[in-house]
C-alpha cells in the first residue's frame, strides 16, 4: 500500500494538514511516519470544544495574576495572605508607593472611539494583552497595555517597544498601527499600542513538557524551518544595529506554518546605554546576566535556547535557594538527529566565542542541518553548494584493486588528502583571484605559484594545504606561523586533520571532530570522518570500525550525490551487499566518478561470492562503459567471461538463455572470452605482458571438431 500524496493529520505537524506524505509515508512538513502513534493534548475540561487556531478566542480573567503585581519600585505586592485575596488597590508594605490594577479593559469598551475590546487574551511583562475590533477597517486588532502607568521603567520599555515597532518593518515581526490612549471613569489615562492580530498558537503553547508531558513537541524538520524564520527577522534586526533580547517561545505565534515574533519590549539599540537589560532566566546569555550589555552574540544565543526547548521540550532554569539557575540542554537522545544536536550545543554554549558570531552563519548551518533532515525522513538527496567548502576534488580509494579476490585495496590516508574538499579562501583577500586559478594547476606547480604572492593570511592557508598534500619539508614552519597569525580559525583544525590522516588517524579524528562541533551543517568534516573511521577500522582490524564507517559515508551520500568519495567509501566497508551496489548504482552519470562506480559494481558482481545471476548483472552493465579505452574495457568484459566460465555447470547450459549476447553455454562463453583476451593482447605494450594473455586465450579456446 502507498502513502504517497496523502495528507499529514498530527496535530503537531506545522504544515496543519498541509503537509503531504511521500512514497515511504514520510510527511514532508514534520518528517513524521503515517504509522508513528500521536499523542494527542488533554481536551479543555468543560465547556465546548475550540477551533484549533484560534487561541485567541479563548479569552481570559484581565485581572493581572499574583505573580506580575509589582509596585513601581519592583516589590510584591496584592498578594494572598492569611487566607485572604490580595487586594487590586492599596499602598505597597514595602516602600509605601500607591499601586492601582483595578483599571483593566473589559468586553465592550470602545477605545479611542475605534477599537472594540472582545477580551482579555493573556498577560505580558508589564501590562495585559487584548483582542479588539476595529470598526474603521472592520479588522481584529492586539490592544497591549500597562498593569501600572505609574512606574516610569515600565513607561520607558513600552515607549522603546513603540519607537521600535513603528520603524521595524520585517514579514516575522509584528507591525504596529497604531497607540492611542483610553480614560478610565476614575480619571485614569492608559497608554495601548494597536498592533496586527496575528491567529495563532504562541510556541510557548507547544513548548511546555509538564504541559503536554512529552519531550520534543516541535519536530526537527519543522523546529529547523522556524529557526530559519526567526534568523532571518533577526538578521534584519543585527543589520539595523538592534537586538531583540528577550525571544523565547511565548514571544513567537504560529500561524500555520509563518512565524510572527511579538513583544519588542525588551529591545535595544546596539549604541543605547541602559541600567537595566531585560530578558528571561533560561534563555538569556549567562554574560548578560553578569552584566555584559547585549549584543548580536547573546542574542543569537536565546534562539539556540528556544530551539532547544522546542525539539527536546525541558525546563530551562530551576530555582535554587534565592538564585535561578540556568538548566543546560540534556544529553541527546538516541533517536535525536546528531547534527541538530550539535548545533544546538554550539547555539547555546555558555562561552561566547564558542557560540554564532552572525545571524547568516547561525542560518546557514541551519540550513545544512535541515538539508540532513530532510533526506534522513524522506529519502531523497537534497545538494546544495557549500559556503564552507569547495566541491571533492575526486573519490578517494576509487581504483580497482589488481587481485580479483576483492574489489578494492585497503584506503590510504595520504590518498584522501588530495581528494577532500578544501575550505574556501575569504573573497575579501586581496589574493583572492590568483588562488583561485591554483585549482587548475598540479601541487608542485601552485606551490611556486602561490610562494610570489603576498603572504597574506589566505595566501598562507593555501601554502600550508599544499605543503601537507606534497609532504613538503616546511610543513611545520608554515603551520606554526598560520597558528601564530590566524589562533582560533577553524580551518587550522581542518588542516591539522589533513596532515595526520596519513600516518595517525585517530588524532586526524579529533581535529575533525572539533571542525564538525563548529560547522554542524556541513557535509565535509562528516566525509573526513568517515575516512578516520575506516583507516581506524583497518588498523584494528575488527568489521566494528568499518560498519561505523559505511554509517557516517552513508549519512553524507544521503544528502548530497556530489560526494562520490562517500559512495566508494560504502562499498568498501559495508558488509551488506545491497548497500555496496546501491551506493554504487547511485553515482550519477553526470559525475567524473560514474565509470569509476560502474567497474566496481561489475567487480562486485564477479569478485565476491559470484553466480549465475550476478555475474548476468554484471554482463549487462557493459554497456555503460562506453567512456572507456578499449584496453581497460576489455580487461572488464575479460573478467565477466571468466567468471562465467567457473560458476557455469554443466547442467546449467542453455542455449536459449543469453549474457550480453552470448549464448549460456561454455563453448559459446568460452570464445568470447578467448576473443577479448586477444582484442586486449593487441594493446598491451608490454611483451610478456601480452604472450600472457596470448597464453591465457589459448588455454580457454573451445574445443571444436576443426
Amino acid at each position: 500500500m502507498t502513502h504517497a500524496g496523502t495528507h499529514c493529520v498530527r496535530p503537531d505537524c506545522p504544515g496543519e494538514g498541509s503537509g503531504v506524505h511521500n512514497k515511504r509515508g514520510f510527511c514532508n512538513r514534520c518528517g513524521a511516519h503515517i504509522d508513528d502513534p500521536v499523542e494527542e493534548p488533554p481536551a479543555p475540561r468543560g465547556g465546548p470544544s475550540l477551533p484549533e487556531d484560534e487561541f485567541t478566542s479563548v479569552f481570559i480573567d484581565p485581572v493581572p495574576p499574583e505573580s506580575q503585581r509589582r509596585c513601581r519600585n519592583h516589590h510584591r505586592v496584592g498578594f494572598t495572605s492569611d487566607g485572604r485575596s490580595g487586594p487590586l488597590k492599596g499602598t505597597c508594605e514595602s516602600c509605601h508607593e500607591p499601586f492601582d490594577f483595578t483599571n483593566h479593559l473589559k468586553a465592550g469598551v470602545l477605545v479611542a472611539n475605534q477599537y472594540e475590546v472582545l477580551g482579555c487574551i493573556a498577560h505580558g511583562g508589564f501590562g495585559g494583552i487584548y483582542k479588539a475590533h476595529d470598526r474603521n477597517l472592520d479588522s481584529d486588532v492586539i490592544l497591549k497595555g500597562l498593569l501600572n502607568p505609574d512606574d516610569p521603567e515600565a513607561q520607558a520599555l513600552v515607549e522603546a517597544e513603540r519607537r521600535f515597532l513603528v520603524t521595524v518593518k520585517h514579514p516575522h515581526i509584528v507591525d504596529i498601527h497604531n497607540s492611542v490612549k483610553h480614560r478610565f471613569p476614575d480619571g485614569a489615562e492608559y497608554d495601548y499600542l494597536v498592533m496586527d492580530f496575528v491567529p495563532g498558537k504562541t510556541l510557548g503553547d507547544k513548548a511546555h513538557p509538564a504541559r503536554h508531558g512529552r519531550r520534543g513537541v516541535v519536530s526537527p524538520i519543522a523546529a529547523a524551518g522556524f529557526g530559519l524564520q526567526i534568523l532571518d527577522a533577526f538578521a534584519f534586526l543585527h543589520r539595523s544595529k538592534l537586538v531583540y533580547c528577550d525571544l523565547k517561545p511565548s514571544n513567537i505565534i504560529q500561524s500555520r506554518n509563518w512565524l510572527t515574533i511579538i513583544d519588542l519590549g525588551a529591545m535595544r539599540h546596539l549604541e543605547m546605554e541602559a541600567s537595566r537589560y531585560y530578558g528571561t532566566p533560561g534563555y538569556q546569555a549567562p554574560e548578560v546576566a553578569l552584566g555584559h550589555a547585549p549584543d548580536v552574540v547573546s542574542d543569537l544565543r536565546t534562539v539556540g535556547r528556544t530551539l532547544a526547548v522546542l525539539t527536546l521540550g525541558f525546563d530551562t532554569a530551576e530555582l535554587v535557594g534565592d538564585e535561578v539557575r540556568e538548566i543546560p540542554l540534556p544529553e541527546r537522545p538516541d533517536a535525536f538527529n546528531e547534527s541538530l544536536y550539535l548545533f544546538l550545543e554550539r547555539a547555546c554554549h555558555t562561552d561566547r566565542r564558542l557560540r554564532f558570531q552572525t545571524a547568516e552563519e547561525m542560518a546557514d548551518q541551519l540550513q545544512g542541518v535541515l538539508r540532513q533532515l530532510l533526506a534522513e525522513a524522506e529519502g531523497d538527496p537534497t545538494p546544495l553548494a557549500s559556503n564552507r567548502f569547495g566541491s571533492e576534488r575526486g573519490a578517494f580509494a576509487s581504483e580497482l584493486a589488481v587481485a580479483t579476490d576483492r574489489v578494492f585495496d585497503h584506503a590510504r590516508g595520504q590518498d584522501a588528502r588530495a581528494v577532500l574538499p578544501v575550505p574556501l579562501a575569504d573573497r575579501a583577500d586581496t589574493s583572492y583571484s590568483a588562488l583561485a586559478a591554483l585549482a587548475a594547476h598540479p601541487a608542485s606547480r601552485a606551490v611556486e605559484l602561490a610562494a610570489v604572492l603576498p603572504r597574506t593570511d589566505e595566501v598562507l592557508l593555501t601554502l600550508l594545504r599544499l605543503a601537507i598534500e606534497t609532504d613538503a619539508a616546511d610543513t611545520a614552519t608554515l603551520l606554526e606561523a598560520a597558528e601564530t597569525r590566524l589562533r582560533d580559525d577553524w580551518r587550522l583544525d581542518w588542516f591539522r586533520g589533513v596532515r595526520d590522516l596519513a600516518d595517525r588517524p585517530a588524532e586526524a579524528k579529533e581535529h575533525f571532530e572539533k571542525v564538525r562541533r563548529h560547522l554542524p551543517g556541513e557535509l565535509a568534516p562528516m566525509l573526513a570522518l568517515a575516512v578516520c573511521a575506516e583507516l581506524d577500522g583497518q588498523a584494528a582490524t575488527t568489521t566494528d570500525g568499518n560498519r561505523g564507517a559505511a554509517r557516517r559515508y552513508a549519512q553524507v551520500w544521503r544528502v548530497d550525490r556530489t560526494y562520490p568519495s562517500a559512495a566508494f567509501g560504502i562499498a568498501r566497508c559495508s558488509t551488506e551487499r545491497s548497500d555496496r551496489l546501491d551506493a554504487l548504482a547511485q553515482v550519477p552519470a553526470a559525475s567524473s566518478q560514474y565509470l569509476a562506480a560502474q567497474q566496481a559494481l561489475i567487480a562486485d558482481h564477479v569478485r565476491l561470492g559470484p553466480s549465475l545471476d550476478s555475474v548476468s548483472e554484471a554482463a549487462a552493465r557493459l554497456d555503460h562503459l562506453g567512456g572507456l579505452d578499449t584496453f581497460q574495457a576489455g580487461l572488464i568484459e575479460a573478467e565477466i567471461w571468466r567468471a562465467a566460465l567457473a560458476v557455469l555447470e554443466p547442467s546449467e547450459e542453455d542455449s536459449s538463455r543469453r549474457i550480453h549476447g552470448v549464448p549460456l553455454t561454455r563453448n559459446d562463453i568460452g570464445a568470447a572470452y578467448e576473443a577479448v583476451l586477444r582484442r586486449v593482447a593487441l594493446y598491451c605494450d608490454a611483451k610478456s605482458a601480452r604472450w600472457a594473455l596470448v597464453l591465457e586465450a589459448n588455454r580457454n579456446r573451445p574445443r571444436t571438431w576443426l
